[in-house]
């Protein structure tokens, strides 16, 4: 048999993988908070316990548990979230380091809320504090009945103490029904909206439910009953003025579970700042998909050259396709022209020779900037029909 000589005397084929990825932070998982302790499961030295089911939750929780109570709302959902996880606090210590010692033990998670026992508490406006420091957006149950002052200032109620300090990470969820749990019912649905699954072919033909983009505005919560209140009250609520939209001045901005037509829903969906949750939601989103895809970009290739090319592919590989995700998912806006839709965000860089040499020396890019616009959502319409004869 004749020696068979290597293929590398005449080609030189390598693979190279690139899989040197960042990982995707996630925004899906919900983490109740309560001091309810199980040795072993949720403690002092377990900090959380994730659950995929009710079923899995009452092999650990009797049914008079307030974290079982809070995950039944959450499960009656349908669809209702993959996961949630509960958190454990030692009531004896300071809420703020509770929070952090959790938060370094797990941080996998990105809604927060709480059990009833932290309603209208300083606890719970420390929780707050915390919350606007960190990447996580907070919603907690509030049944105090100064919430319907539209007069109340910070120290008088969680809502307008969130509105006064104009916070963007925190929603205030008001009831009259101790046992409604209705902050954690809201964000469940928050909770299961994806903005990874969508579709860009679709985006691009105009379809309008392309992706999982939502506001929680007349959304149900299943096992809630709406508020029996009049609108003055309900708009010293929720600070909406019809026709106008939110005015601090005519409320605490505080969400409610309200009845319409005959349709229990949620008005206003925002954050304590005046806000919406789904446009603080999408964000984070949006700024978490373009820090992995940049760096993904930066750690995969042997380099990306200091030139105008070269920022050029940053941008189309790093920040375009984060962008064109985001258009998939309903977050940024575009219209038809021509015929023709088109997302609507420009790319702006500086060209490489006019940024200072020792910025060139020290390799970093020229700054990137993107100007878009939000698909935001419809809140208030108004028709008028003129008939004649």
């Amino acid at each position: 048999m004749a020696q068979k000589l290597p293929y590398s005397r005449v080609i030189d084929v390598t693979v190279t993988r690139q899989d040197r990825f960042a990982t995707a932070q996630g925004f899906s998982v919900m983490l109740i908070l309560g001091s309810e302790a199980k040795p072993g499961i949720l403690d002092a030295d377990h900090r959380t316990k994730l659950y995929g089911s009710m079923q899995e939750v009452a092999q650990d929780w009797n049914s008079d548990s307030e974290l079982y109570k809070a995950a039944q709302r959450v499960f009656m959902r349908s669809p209702s979230p993959r996961q949630i996880k509960f958190g454990y606090r030692d009531k004896s210590k300071a809420m703020l380091d509770e929070m952090d010692t959790i938060y370094a033990s797990d941080s996998d998670w990105y809604w927060l809320t709480h059990t009833k026992e932290l309603a209208d508490t300083p606890e719970q406006m420390e929780l707050a504090d915390w919350s606007e420091a960190n990447n996580i957006l907070f919603g907690g149950d509030t049944f105090n009945v100064k919430t319907e002052d539209k007069n109340s200032k910070e120290t008088d109620c969680f809502a307008s103490y969130i509105r006064d300090k104009n916070y963007d990470r925190s929603a205030a969820f008001y009831h009259v029904d101790q046992a409604s749990y209705f902050a954690t019912s809201a964000l469940a649905y928050a909770a299961r909206r994806d903005l990874d699954q969508a579709n860009y072919d679709r985006a691009m033909q105009g379809d309008l439910d392309s992706g999982q983009a939502y506001t929680l505005k007349f959304k149900g919560c299943p096992g809630v009953a709406a508020l029996n209140k009049q609108s003055g009250i309900v708009q010293a609520i929720t600070g909406f003025v019809p026709g106008l939209g939110l005015d601090a001045a005519q409320g605490n901005f505080a969400n409610a579970y309200v009845n319409i037509g005959g349709i229990d829903m949620i008005v206003e969906g925002n954050v304590g700042s005046g806000e919406f949750i789904d446009v603080i939601h999408g964000l984070d989103w949006l700024r978490a998909r373009t820090q992995e895809a940049m760096l993904s970009v930066l750690a995969n290739n042997p380099r990306v050259p200091m030139s105008n090319p070269g920022v050029g592919f940053l941008i189309n590989t790093g920040v375009r396709p984060p962008l064109n995700r985001a258009v998939a998912a309903g977050i940024i806006a575009g219209d038809f022209v021509d015929g023709q839709y088109h997302p609507e965000y420009e790319i702006f860089a500086e060209r490489v020779e006019n940024i200072p040499a020792s910025q060139r020396h020290q390799r970093i890019a020229p700054d990137i900037q993107v100007k878009t616009r939000l698909a935001g959502a419809i809140h208030y319409a108004s028709c008028n029909i003129i008939v004649s004869f």
